[in-house]
């Protein structure tokens, strides 16, 4: 085989691969003897069939895989001894290649492919990004001790409703039943329970007693759409059950069920403790805005070059819905993400980012004790989180999105390390305002470029038909379809 590359300037560049007939001989002829040995023809024994009609048969569609293995074996060879960083695929010329399968002494398989542009990234020229950072507000620790009090509070079923804060289950109708969180209805319905015994009843408009249609929808198990304009729901309600709740009492005893680490021993230590765990619930939204804002900053102002005119092409061979005319429409897009992938393998390599499975086990083992042991956590429970671990690890999309997430979150710690920050404090009340004014910001903006989305992960090469090959038509070089803009990490384990 004979290959012809020369370094020219620029990113784009070609390699020709002539293959003649001795190249691929030995590795047809091997096949064809495989086919014979596995063929069941009439008037014939399994593996003794002539090897003449063998030939006649089966060697067209052999000829067009041997030939296709060979130019992409070639093509993964040449990309691996010549240390070739690239992006996407190399995409066959279809001008300068020379394919007939009918007349086989000789191929020609001209390529072109895209070297991976140089990307620098020179933080002192680079303007401000904002990042938010979440302070508790006393409204929002008084309400998430409130719900803690709830939670560890001591829960009856007397006969009697007590308080317009208690919960009822009702019977209604035929055989139908419900359940009414009084603090759900407005304070004039709520009253109408209060006082009321197991086994009485309560006439009520329901539209009118619940304060949102949303309730009034939970509670007859139907979806708000579905409610009848002008129906008032009037009903005689029968309380079949009675729940009431006293809420916690904030001492020595609540702060050992709530706070199990032993850490909190009055109530300043608590509120302390509580405006921690909210800041906590905030750190992936926060961290998400924050990344994006980078990405769009980053993608502005680090000059990244791609080979338009290739990158189009490219795209068009690899998602078989694309037309020239939406491609020219949603290009920037395209190419916002393509130069993101590449700046952020820049950003991932200089500061030596990594994730592995080790990261991702120790997520999910945090995630389940926060979310499914909580205060009941102790180690004799363990085994049972090791199982579900076990378990989490074998869901791939999960495993990549945590995957990707621990990723973003390394990434943007260096980030703020590195970037330019003015920081913004507020609770969560200023950070939903926060989020809502930088969307609208965008929204009001047409001059701003789309948000960098992932680039398509589709393969550009397409099988090659076996059944009638087609002249002067090159196989796509598919051992070399690896996107190379993308992570460069620890691979993922098992």
């Amino acid at each position: 085989m004979n290959i012809k590359h020369e370094n020219v300037p620029g990113l784009l560049q070609e390699v020709v691969f002539e293959i003649s007939k001795e190249d691929y001989a030995a590795n047809l002829e091997a096949a064809l003897k495989k086919q014979r040995r596995n063929v069941a023809l009439p008037g014939f024994r399994v593996g003794n069939a002539p090897m003449g009609m063998i030939k006649k048969m089966y060697e067209p569609t052999l000829l067009v895989q041997e030939v296709d293995k060979l130019v992409n074996d070639s093509m993964a060879n040449f990309i691996k001894d010549n240390n070739i960083q690239y992006i996407l695929e190399p995409l066959p010329i279809e001008e300068k290649s020379q394919v007939d399968f009918q007349n086989p002494d000789k191929f020609v398989f001209a390529y072109e492919y895209a070297l991976r542009p140089e990307v620098e990234v020179d933080y002192s020229k680079l303007p401000v990004v904002k990042d938010f950072r979440y302070v508790a507000s006393d409204e929002e620790i008084d309400r998430q001790v409130a719900q803690l009090r709830e939670r560890y509070g001591n829960y009856t079923t007397p006969e009697v409703v007590e308080t317009d804060k208690d919960n009822v289950s009702v019977k209604y109708g035929e055989d139908k039943t419900g359940y009414i969180f009084l603090k759900d209805l407005t304070d004039k319905a709520a009253k109408k329970f209060v006082g009321k015994k197991v086994k009485e009843t309560v006439k009520v408009k329901l539209r009118e007693a619940f304060a949102e249609e949303s309730s009034l929808a939970r509670f007859l198990r139907v979806d708000v759409k579905d409610l009848e304009e002008g129906n008032a729901y009037e009903e005689e309600l029968t309380i079949d059950y009675v729940g009431h709740l006293d809420l916690a009492e904030i001492n020595e005893e609540f702060f050992k069920k709530a706070f199990p680490d032993g850490a909190v021993k009055d109530e300043k230590t608590m509120r302390e403790a509580v405006a921690k765990m909210l800041a906590q619930q905030y750190e992936t939204p926060i961290n998400q805005r924050f990344m994006n804002d980078s990405i769009e900053m980053l993608i502005d102002n680090v000059p990244v070059e791609l080979p338009d005119d290739f990158v189009k092409r490219y795209i068009l061979v690899a998602q078989k819905d694309m037309t020239a005319e939406k491609l020219e429409a949603e290009y920037t897009q395209y190419k916002r993400a393509f130069q993101w992938q590449l700046i952020e393998n820049k950003l991932l390599e200089e500061n030596d980012v990594h994730v592995n499975g080790d990261d991702v086990r120790a997520y999910f083992r945090q995630y389940f004790i926060d979310n499914y042991f909580g205060a009941i956590y102790s180690k004799e429970m363990e085994p049972r989180i090791d199982e579900m671990v076990k378990e989490a690890m074998k869901n791939q999309d999960t495993v990549k999105q945590v995957y990707d997430m621990l990723f973003d979150m390394k990434l943007s710690n260096k980030l703020r390390d590195k970037l330019n920050i003015e920081i913004v404090e507020g609770d969560g009340q200023a950070f939903m305002t926060y989020i809502t004014k930088g969307e609208e910001a965008k929204e009001t903006a047409p001059a701003k470029k789309p948000r960098a989305k992932k680039a398509p992960a589709k393969k550009a090469a397409e099988e090659e038909s076996a059944e009638a090959p087609a002249e002067k038509k090159a196989p796509k070089a598919k051992t070399a379809a690896k996107p190379k803009a993308t992570k460069k990490s620890t691979k993922k384990e098992e």
